[in-house]
């Protein structure tokens, strides 16, 4: 048996997702390609290392990703590869005019912190010409950021955006438009970070180009949004469980959107007036029609064929599609986002795609590797994972009460989010040396991490941690509405986003003075909380508390 590499990124499903958006494919289990013009770089996931240049380099850190998706970048905007180099005169990589030249040194970091304490202790070297660059995944779009250092000062733009010419020496930054926007709109450099107000029709301002992922995430007071003909991307969850929002414009501009937007606005009419996408009958299409985006909960049919010219099926997708009870999976679709028909209640699944199988109720991948779905109309209370399933991915069984036992084989080695979020009739039976249970909940072998509290476990009330854990995991104890009380140890360190969503008999939560965050989110619809301890080192982020009218006592 393969070894879990440890205190790694592992396969997170989140880079299978970014090596597809780069447009790799898979040729093997856990194996992707991409054949560049002039060379093809290799990934193998399972081993944390990708080939290029007849080079191995490891997968191991978000840095590593940020240099592959770099790697990409400049290849396919038109650099040969014997002049983008890894680990060359001192930089993680370069550009060359040809093999001795140097054109750019490149120092990479994660997104986030790490890239701000890149910026914070960079000191200039010898070349005239160096960059810090970075980039992630968020809400299905790739961004990145650069800051370059060159003879005339310190620029943001100039050598990785498509249409900047190879070798330019012109670099320049961009200011954002000089419009002072209404303290209702949060907005940095013309995106729209975070919508604040309490309109039911909302007017975007004019100058806004980007409506930013999440800007009005869970927002159930808007029911119509008026986009400007200044935007030109919306990004992925930009409206998601916006449930009240009935309208809404594509403008003409937009030419980038993420993953599903839209995903919970149940019954939206979208007007769509950008060529580079297509609305059909309240079904949103990229151009092409290979990436379905959002399917519309509110339509009628209780039956869906995928069209053929389908190869991708988007991130939520058919999320609370509740009226279809049958979608066909069409015979060229290749890949689909995180659980596409979650929520689903009434459906299952025919598949006729060669990259798929469905068994009892589970949707699998091609190699019968990872766990992507469970349909919610099949009508299966025990769930057996196939004996060959590794990764089980994100939200794959979200809110589905009606199961009474998952059985997870020894052959798992991954496990996304918590997958088994709200499923409150739910028992985990276990057999993977990578997991364990204790007294119902599922934590990793450590018991470093918990991962899975059932509600069923928690209706007694009241739910001690082991002294072992040091960090509690994404949505662990959501959907958990008998819970009343929970004693964390001492040693604790994180928890996460939404790891207590939705527990609403939780009266009281004292945290321990060794952790270091609260994730967003993570106490949100506890309404019957009174208290909170938290110590006062902790940044107690907006949303932390959301539908919880605690009294937070710092100590």
């Amino acid at each position: 048996m393969i070894k879990k590499n440890k205190d790694t990124l592992f396969i997170d499903m989140k880079y299978i997702i970014l090596y597809r958006k780069l447009g790799y494919e898979e040729i093997d289990a856990d194996v992707f390609i991409y054949n560049y013009p002039q060379c093809t770089i290799t990934i193998y996931s399972e081993e944390q290392r990708y080939v290029y240049q007849n080079e191995s380099y490891p997968l191991l850190q978000y840095k590593d990703f940020v240099i592959l998706e770099c790697i990409d970048r400049l290849l396919k905007k038109g650099y040969a590869p014997q002049c983008v180099l890894r680990n060359h005169l001192g930089y993680d990589l370069a550009i060359t005019r040809d093999e001795t030249r140097l054109y750019c040194g490149i120092f990479a970091e994660g997104w986030g912190a790490n890239y701000e304490e890149l910026l914070k202790n960079y000191s200039k070297g010898g070349h005239s010409l160096e960059c810090l660059y970075t980039s992630q995944l968020s809400g299905g779009l790739v961004d990145f950021k650069s800051e370059i250092h060159c003879e005339n000062g310190v620029f943001q733009n100039g050598i990785f955006e498509k249409n900047s010419a190879l070798y330019n020496e012109s670099f320049y930054s961009l200011t954002g438009n000089k419009t002072s926007y209404s303290t209702e709109f949060v907005v940095k450099n013309d995106e729209l970070i975070k919508y604040m107000g309490s309109n039911e029709i909302v007017h975007v301002p004019s100058g806004i180009n980007r409506i930013g992922t999440g800007a009005f995430w869970n927002n159930l007071i808007i029911k119509e949004v008026i986009l400007p003909d200044t935007v030109s991307c919306i990004c992925g969850d930009a409206f998601v469980y916006c449930e009240n929002l009935k309208k809404i414009n594509i403008p003409q501009a937009v030419s980038e959107m993420g993953d599903d937007p839209f995903a919970g606005c149940i019954d939206i009419e979208i007007k769509n007036e950008s060529l580079d996408f297509k609305n059909e009958d309240g079904v949103l299409f990229d151009k092409s029609k290979k990436f379905l985006i959002h399917y519309t909960a509110s339509k009628k049919n209780e039956e869906y064929v995928i069209p053929e010219s389908v190869t991708w099926i988007g991130k939520h997708s058919f999320y609370k599609c509740t009226n279809l009870q049958s979608v066909t999976i069409s015979k060229n679709v290749k890949f689909m986002g995180n659980n596409a028909f979650s929520d689903c209640r009434n459906i299952h699944l025919v598949n006729e795609s060669p990259y798929f199988h469905y068994i009892n109720g589970v949707l699998y991948d091609k190699n019968i590797t990872t766990c992507m779905h469970y349909s919610m109309g099949s009508g299966i209370k025990v769930v057996n994972l196939e004996k060959t399933v590794r990764t089980i991915g994100r939200n794959c069984f979200w809110n589905c009460d009606m199961i009474e036992k998952i059985v997870i084989p020894e052959s798992v080695r991954q496990i996304g989010y918590n997958p088994f979020a709200n499923c409150r009739n739910t028992l985990i039976e276990n057999h993977s040396p990578f997991y364990t249970v204790i007294e119902g909940i599922l934590y990793d072998a450590s018991a470093k991490e918990m991962i899975y509290c059932p509600p069923i476990v928690a209706k007694k009330g009241e739910v001690r941690i082991p002294d072992t854990v040091i960090n509690i995991g994404r949505s662990a104890f959501t959907g958990c509405d008998s819970l009343k009380k929970v004693v964390l140890p001492e040693g604790l360190k994180f928890i996460s986003r939404n790891a207590f969503s939705g527990c609403t008999q939780l009266e009281e939560i004292q945290i321990p003075q060794t952790v270091e965050e609260i994730a967003d989110w993570c106490f949100s619809g506890c309404t019957s909380l009174k208290k909170a301890y938290i110590p006062k080192h902790i940044n107690i982020l907006p949303n932390t508390f959301k539908y919880s009218k605690a009294e937070i006592i710092r100590i």
